[in-house]
């Protein structure tokens, strides 16, 4: 029910950190207060939605000076940042710079890339401290200062605004649908419970909804949401904020690796950050060793798997053993949305580097290499994704749960590519020409 704070305030001392916590909260900061207890670390939960990070750099009084301090810190951000974390800041109180950058120093040298700060800024208490009280305005100033600075993260740090904002009005959109009579302290939860029960089976239909009623109201408010964080009204100054944010100015050609990574970001869903199952459109599962024998192949596909590499995928003779023969769930979203009674369609896949690709060799139109390649953990390289669409097999849920699990699914745009290509291929006309 609670999102985690975007600000946490991390300090031994329980009164330098109340006052500190109370001045961001009359600034209406979502920020919650860590007294550091090196024998009780934080729970790692509590930095699941981290943007800014206030520290003290003593956290250890009895610590000699330098790099002990950096190291306790050090040790606290890399087991309490999630592993996937968007960007952050570190604000340290100090007045010394040299503190400030030996710290940084620090940190690239003991936290993996993930977990590291964007930046580290250094501020000094005695700035922002009156009589023993925070000066709150001085202080938010000084932060502004700091962020506006750094247009890239202030223009995250919009978009990240623009979407909580779209999600409280796609709620405000749902308690709207509840009828002004209903609208009690006695009969709201049953008219709410109506609302979406209504959402669910447009989405799902009246059979398959309640299999998965959260999937299924998910399923019905994207849409809502997806276009509330598009059309955005204009906030003032965010034109220009974008404008120095992206500048598109020349930059050095990304690596192969590089690329991979960033079509690993937008086309496929990676377990565990993302739940996959088998019956989930696009998902990809590996066969395992018994489905992979010559007598399984050949019952499944005319073929062992040594011929579908050498004759069909056409690898290089020297690496005709690399790479993993995978089946992708195809069909209609549709269908498995609704899970609609029937074998299950499966295309099957080959994942495997891409210099493993013969280039001398030309393989059937029925096989589709995508464009893009992808980083995948197992391989130092990029890989290449091939399709065979001639060779889609079918079978129903309960074999279906014999499979193994699913390492990844295809994201929609991908997917639909491949279904696009898969449905050209089948229904193309064989004409007679002279």
């Amino acid at each position: 029910m609670f999102t985690p704070a975007r600000y946490i305030v991390l300090d031994d001392e329980p009164n330098e950190l109340a006052t500190l916590v109370d001045a961001l909260h009359v600034l209406g900061a979502p920020c919650v207060g860590v007294r550091f207890d090196p024998l009780s670390l934080p729970e790692p939960a509590l930095f699941a939605g981290l943007r800014i990070l206030f520290s003290d750099l003593h956290l250890v009084k009895a610590q000699p000076a330098g790099v002990q301090h950096y190291n306790t810190l050090a040790s606290l951000i890399d087991r309490c940042v999630p592993d996937q974390h968007g960007p952050y800041l570190l604000v340290l109180w100090t007045s010394h710079e040299h503190e400030r950058a030996a710290l940084t120093a620090r940190l690239e040298e003991l936290l993996p890339p993930a977990k590291r700060p964007i930046a580290v800024l250094a501020l000094d208490k005695t700035r922002f401290r009156n009589a023993g009280a925070w000066n709150a305005d001085a202080l938010r100033q000084a932060i502004r200062e700091q962020i506006i600075s750094m247009p890239q993260l202030q223009a995250l740090l919009a978009w990240e605004r623009d979407v909580l904002a779209a999600a409280n009005e796609t709620l405000a959109i749902i308690g709207g649908l509840v009828p002004d009579d209903r609208r009690s302290i006695g009969t709201y939860p049953a008219a709410l419970d109506n609302v979406l029960s209504l959402l669910a089976t447009a989405a799902l239909g009246r059979d398959n909804a309640p299999n998965d009623p959260k999937g299924a109201v998910k399923a019905a408010l994207a849409p809502l949401l997806s276009d509330r964080i598009l059309n955005r009204p204009l906030v003032p100054d965010d034109a220009e904020l974008w404008d120095r944010a992206v500048t598109f100015q020349p930059a050095a050609q990304l690596t192969p690796i590089q690329k991979a990574r960033m079509n690993t970001m937008l086309h496929l869903a990676m377990p565990p950050a993302e739940t996959v199952a088998r019956q989930d459109w696009g998902a990809v599962m590996p066969l395992n060793d018994a489905m992979l024998s010559d007598e399984a192949m050949l019952a499944s596909y005319g073929m062992t798997a040594g011929d579908l590499r050498d004759q069909e995928f056409k690898l290089k003779q020297s690496r005709r053993t690399e790479g993993r023969i995978v089946v992708i769930r195809g069909g209609a979203n549709c269908d498995q949305a609704q899970t609609q009674s029937g074998p299950i369609p499966l295309l099957l896949a080959l994942i495997v580097p891409a210099g493993a690709l013969a280039t001398d060799k030309k393989r059937s139109p029925a096989i589709l290499l995508c464009d893009e390649k992808f980083a995948l953990e197992g391989y130092a390289d990029p890989v290449a994704l091939l399709i065979h669409v001639r060779f889609v097999t079918t079978v129903v849920p309960d074999e279906l749960a014999t499979f193994p699990e699913p390492t990844m699914r295809l994201r929609e745009q991908l997917l639909a590519g491949i279904l696009v290509h898969a449905g050209a291929h089948l229904m193309r006309p064989g004409t007679i020409r002279f």
